[in-house]
């Protein structure tokens, strides 16, 4: 077993044909970092181990028979392993997108309400300065849906339409109805309100879908942790 060395991690396992690292940001913001051996995340330091996957491998494969499937399986296993951590990073990093954009169209929204209640729409292009930081995070989501490659195809915009994510999809979708209506000079107040009603409730959808995907891939990862680690005690090592 190999020695902590210096280095950065980021979401959750990394398996390589030498190492496998435990660590990341797999279920928060909080990055993890590897500083003169200590893993840090937020103000806490974390130890971990790296371990030389090759070299155990090796050594099974010495030690058993060479018709033996435990060398396999344990390779199969581990592959799972990483492959429930990149779609649990996944997951949480499109939680994070949704969630800054419903943290900014919020505002948004209030002030759309307000003017509702108030029975005063007010100018069009107060209300585009208003739009602009909800802008800025839709097109963040956007950036990130393009990206994916664990939990879903990636987001593919073309003159043809839109193929990928369906969260990201049906948000994009919201967004240009209400970016269209700023766009027009002739205030619809009434659609106004109505599309900033769908963008949100598309956006809170998602979002509880998303931490749906969170919690089930999370869970999956707990059964699998049980399934190999749970019959093993420290009287075992």
């Amino acid at each position: 077993m190999s020695d902590p060395s210096v280095s950065s991690v980021s979401g959750g396992v990394g398996v390589t044909g030498e190492q496998v690292s435990v660590g990341g940001d797999v279920t928060g913001r909080d990055k993890i970092t590897s500083v003169q051996g200590d893993a840090v995340q937020g103000d806490k330091i974390i130890n971990y181990v790296q371990l030389d996957v090759q070299k155990l491998m090796d050594t099974l494969k010495q030690a058993l028979p060479d018709d033996d499937p435990l060398p396999a399986n344990l390779a199969e296993m581990l592959r799972s392993f990483r492959g429930f951590h990149v779609r649990l990073f996944e997951w949480k990093e499109v939680h994070n997108v949704l969630n800054d954009v419903i943290f900014v169209f919020d505002q948004f929204s209030r002030e759309v309400e307000r003017r509702d209640a108030s029975g005063q729409p007010g100018d069009l292009r107060s209300m585009a300065r208003a739009w602009r930081p909800v802008k800025q995070k839709i097109d963040l989501m956007r950036s990130y849906a393009a990206t994916l490659q664990h939990i879903g195809t990636p987001l593919i915009e073309s003159t043809a339409g839109r193929q990928g994510p369906a969260w990201a999809i049906e948000i994009l979708a919201a967004a240009d109805r209400l970016a269209d209506l700023l766009d027009d000079p002739q205030m619809n107040f009434e659609g106004l309100y109505d599309a900033t009603c769908a963008l949100s409730d598309a956006a809170e959808k998602n979002m509880y879908l998303a931490d749906k995907g969170l919690r089930e891939t999370a869970g999956e990862l707990y059964n699998l942790s049980n399934l190999l680690l749970g019959s093993l005690s420290d009287d075992a090592i």
